[in-house]
């Protein structure tokens, strides 16, 4: 009895010791809600509340442990005082973040694939026309290009190399989760399907590239992966954020052509070197076309406003974002709207749902650009006569024009190719293109068991794009047929399901096992129409199809479909975080295919080993942060390979007069995938608690079953006498190295240094029979200037290497393929030995043909990186980046267009011709004669013309500056940052075109200027 007495009384002795403890919580930025405070030993708990307050009963010597995620972890005595209250600090928990893998995620520190991450911070303030475009430098092996000016033209990205050789080698896009259309998505001014998204919405990017990070996406994951996840609420807290910039953009440079008084000169010596009338006269005008077509301050200007916030149910983020740019291109704009919401909903303890849903409308004008169009923007620009006048008041269309050409002017003679007045063609030609897109999932979260979860999402991409193309009747590209309008439609759905099933569990405190099961079905359907008519019956008709408008009607369109089955699993196992382990293994289904071959198996393992953790490295742990080694190894596919191409196709034809149905693709039901056989191995080190860090990879990508055209003879009667197989190869392979410092790091000073190298080589291993593909674009304008050949790099530069001009005559003089000269006699249009002891004899014959042709580079770069700086001073902070590339040639065929011979104007080069055995010149540009323009400029690719594109850029620079927390707390605002940036500011090269990037497969062809940009922002949150 007197036992449970003295039981009775310790517990009363104890409860009455017992109090309430309160306090706040926050961190530097203010009140932190739902921060756990736990009673360490016990099961006693809470939360804090909206305002960072909690309450929870404590007795004398207890200890109070403080957590929130993000923020290191604090302990506190309870004493005599009732109220305890801490502040926080963020976490360098680098290894404990989370990245984004595919239909999941995992820990940084225990990946064993190779992985890029880029923050979406980085990129959101940067005015561009579309995101991807500014990945560009921020990730080892990555390439990512624009060879345009023109608002709505897709960058082009690489990841490791080509990865393909006729068939498409864009990068698998997937955004929360849902695989997303890419490219043009129709209309008739550039649609850029990636341009859609808005960038200020994106928490992180990740770029899948070895093979174990890609393999669980299988036939779709040959050209890497980027996985794109956008924001969520988060916090506890309700924000608000209003992000905004306004800028103008200007030509990076412009091409340097003839004034009015050297134009004259050497029109006239075109026509006097063959002893013809004069071309050019009157010098009342020197008009610069260039600066009349392109725009000096082209406005840009960006609006965001997001709502997001937590409570202990509910993560919700809502947006909406207004862009609107000028491009730098005269009748060039994009303006895009964008709505987001993204909430998921805890429904029971074990259950959430959730919704995330993106609309945008974007609208862009364009304009004509090809690279050989009359009406083309620089191939006319370049060409206009500086000595005539854009505007005329005397005619009734108030510019100088004549017919369906430009005005002469005092000129003896009409402009070379009869073209238009261009700045007339801009202000008048509509291309216009409006694109509507819903990109809508639903899911639902069962949390089974505290280490099983099943995860059913259901998502659709839906896309609606008009298009519209008036081209006016009086000059330019609708004179030919009396002025045209066209309007097109095109609709675009895909169709995604999975159903995701994950478990995770760590047994006896070293073993950890994951494992998810996939099922996946897609469906994708595009269907499009047009229909228009030519010989406009007056200009009045410029806005729409109106029926009865024109004399001659067209129409047309057509309807795709192909779906996907699949079914996948992944395995992770790691002890103790130590040794690491993962397989997976994915099989895809592809109507596209025929039934036997419709189905593959696409395998992917990888391991990992943190050496830091071994007891031997004990000794280096206050030096060695990380050290851990990777290897993987997986096969992946290619399903980017046309919509049906094993079948026998029939297709419309005209016989005579007559419609009818012709041949027009030949069978193969043995046709497959193109797969790529990845292969990486790879290391990361950090050093002094993470504050440098190193990440290197060596990589190959062994691309096989690439699809070519095989040729059959012609009595065989086969479509393009050719059937598609799978008989070409590829090898890329590389190293990469990525570096990240922080050599200061203080509560006034921070300073953070990224830099990144890659290093990647290219061949083609096999082609059909070991023979030579000459490449042709789909423009056709580079026929002969690209060569796909075994043992060299994909697309090299192909042609004749230039010696020089002869000294004795101005003719220009070449290689043969022997070693020899031979000289192109200007004057006979024949090919005569040149002897350079004996310049002036030009008796004896010789030829200049293809077997004289020879590999004149690589059109990709060997080498490519970038190096960052991030610093912040007090409330200033300054940001800029470099980045570089070389090792590829590019053959300048701008510059062989500005040294036209016919009567158009020249770039400055053509200053330096051979005028005389005296007067040599540069020894470089022949002797002028107006009819020998394709003779003296061949229309194939020379070494006279290629250049190295090696190039150092100053990407961007920022400045910003925060208001201090004693303002922002007088005025009641989170943040409040001011700041200006700038964007190509700098290039350093030698190379004499207006940007190295500029250039498609290795040729650089009359294309737009791309932009310098410079904005001033204002970010705020609440």
């Amino acid at each position: 009895m007197d036992f449970f007495v003295a039981i009775g009384i310790v517990n009363a002795i104890c409860i009455c010791t017992r109090k309430d403890v309160t306090g706040v919580v926050t961190d530097a930025m203010g009140p932190i809600p739902g921060a756990n405070v736990i009673v360490k030993g016990t099961n006693r708990s809470t939360q804090t509340d909206f305002d960072g307050k909690y309450s929870i009963k404590t007795s004398a010597g207890d200890v109070l442990v403080f957590s929130f995620v993000g923020m290191k972890e604090i302990t506190a005595n309870v004493g005599a005082s009732s109220v305890v209250s801490i502040k926080m600090e963020q976490e360098d928990n680098t290894l404990e973040e989370v990245v984004v893998v595919g239909y999941g995620t995992q820990k940084k520190k225990n990946l064993t694939g190779s992985i890029s991450q880029i923050k979406g911070e980085t990129i959101a303030n940067l005015a561009t026309p579309s995101f991807e475009s500014q990945l560009a430098g921020r990730a080892a092996g990555v390439q990512v290009t624009s060879n345009s000016g023109v608002l709505g033209q897709a960058p082009r990205i690489r990841i490791r190399g080509i990865g393909s050789i006729s068939s498409g080698s864009y990068p698998l896009v997937v955004v929360d989760g849902v695989p997303i259309f890419t490219g043009d998505v129709g209309g008739y001014a550039n649609t850029n399907a990636l341009g859609d998204i808005n960038p200020a919405d994106i928490e992180s990017t990740e770029i899948l590239k070895d093979g174990s990070a890609t393999a669980i996406y299988g036939s779709r994951a040959s050209n890497g992966v980027i996985l794109i996840t956008t924001k969520k609420g988060k916090g506890g807290k309700f924000r608000v954020n209003y992000n905004t910039y306004t800028g103008v953009a200007s030509p990076i440079d412009f091409l340097d052509l003839l004034g009015t008084t050297d134009f004259i000169t050497i029109q006239n010596e075109k026509r006097s070197n063959r002893a013809a009338s004069p071309w050019a006269a009157g010098t009342a005008f020197n008009t610069d076309w260039q600066k009349a077509v392109l725009r000096s301050n082209a406005f840009q200007t960006d609006h965001n406003l997001s709502l997001s916030g937590s409570t202990d149910k509910t993560n919700y983020y809502f947006s909406v974002g207004y862009n609107e740019q000028e491009g730098i291109a005269k009748a060039n704009n994009q303006t895009r709207y964008n709505v987001r919401a993204n909430v998921d909903q805890k429904v029971k303890s074990w259950l959430n749902i959730g919704v995330n849903m993106a609309l945008s409308r974007t609208q862009n004008n364009g304009l004509n650009t090809g690279a050989n169009s009359l009406s083309g923007l620089m191939f006319n620009a370049m060409r206009q006569l500086p000595n005539t006048a854009i505007y005329d008041a005397a005619n009734p269309t108030g510019y100088n024009i004549a017919g369906a050409s430009v005005g002469q002017g005092e000129n003896l003679s009409v402009i070379g190719n009869n073209l238009p007045n261009i700045v007339y063609v801009l202000d008048n030609n509509i291309y216009r293109s409006k694109v509507d897109r819903s990109l809508v999932s639903l899911f639902a979260d069962f949390k089974i068991l505290p280490s099983l979860s099943f995860k059913t999402q259901g998502s659709v991409d839906a896309i609606g794009t008009e298009g519209f193309q008036y081209l006016n009747p009086i000059n330019g590209d609708g004179a030919g047929v009396a002025g045209l309008v066209r309007n097109n439609f095109t609709n675009l759905t895909r169709w995604n399901v999975q159903n995701i099933l994950s478990y995770n569990k760590t047994f006896g405190g070293a073993h950890t096992i994951g494992a998810t099961a996939i099922y996946e079905a897609q469906k994708q359907k595009v269907n499009s129409f047009f229909g228009g008519g030519n010989g406009l019956s007056d200009t009045f008709f410029n806005q729409g199809l109106i029926s009865g408008s024109y004399a001659t009607q067209v129409s047309g369109g057509g309807i795709s479909e192909n779906g996907i089955i699949s079914y996948a699993g992944r395995l992770t196992y790691n002890y103790k975080e130590k040794y690491f382990l993962q397989g997976s293994l994915r099989k895809d289904g592809l109507s596209s295919l025929p039934s036997a071959n419709k189905w593959g198996t696409f395998p992917g393992v990888s391991a990992g080993w943190s050496v830091n953790k071994e007891s031997f490295m004990t000794p280096l742990e206050n030096v060695i942060s990380e050290f851990k080694l990777r290897a993987s190894y997986a096969e992946v596919g290619n399903t980017d390979i046309g919509n049906y191409p094993y079948l026998g196709l029939y297709n419309n034809a005209k016989y005579a007069e007559n419609n009818a149905i012709a041949y027009s693709q030949a069978s193969n039901f043995d046709l497959r995938w193109e797969t790529s056989e990845k292969i990486d191995y790879g290391v990361d080190l950090a050093f002094l608690n993470n504050r440098l860090k190193f990440t290197y990879d060596y990589f190959i990508n062994n691309q096989d079953g690439l699809i070519l055209a095989v040729p059959q003879p012609l009595s065989l009667g086969v479509p393009n006498n050719s059937i598609s197989k799978n008989i070409g190869a590829l090898r890329n392979s590389g190293h990469e190295l990525s570096i990240e410092a922080s050599p200061f790091r203080s509560e006034n000073f921070e300073w953070t240094l990224t830099a990144n190298l890659s290093l990647v080589k290219s061949k083609v291993n096999t082609l059909v029979n070991g023979q030579d593909i000459n490449y042709v674009d789909a423009d056709n304008f580079n026929t002969g200037n690209n060569i796909l050949r075994e043992g060299e790099s994909p697309y090299a530069l192909y042609g004749f290497k230039y010696w020089g001009v002869n000294p004795a005559n101005g003719n220009p003089v070449y290689y043969k393929a022997d070693g020899s000269l031979v000289q192109g006699n200007i004057d006979t249009q024949a090919y005569r030995v040149f002897d350079p002891s004996n310049p002036s004899d030009i008796s004896v014959a010789s030829s200049l043909s293809t077997s004289d042709k020879s590999i004149l580079g690589s059109i990709l770069p060997t080498y490519f990186g970038a190096f960052n700086s991030n610093m912040r001073y007090k409330d200033f902070d300054l940001g800029f980046m470099f980045r570089f590339s070389g090792g590829n040639k590019i053959h300048n065929s701008t510059r062989r267009d500005a040294l036209t011979m016919n009567f158009n104007n020249n770039g400055t080069e053509i200053l330096g011709r051979w005028q005389s055995a005296s007067n040599p010149g540069d020894g470089w540009t022949p002797r002028l004669r107006d009819d020998r323009e394709t003779f003296i400029n061949l229309n194939q690719a020379s070494t006279r013309f290629v250049e190295d594109g090696d190039y150092i850029k100053l990407d961007n620079v920022t400045l910003g500056y925060n208001l201090p927390k004693p303002v922002l707390e007088k005025i009641g605002v989170d943040k409040f940052r001011l700041f200006v940036q700038g964007q190509n500011l700098l290039i350093i090269t030698d190379y004499k075109g207006l940007d190295p990037e500029m250039e498609i497969t290795g040729i650089d062809l009359n294309g737009t200027p791309r932009s310098r940009v410079f904005t001033i922002g204002l970010n705020v949150g609440f």
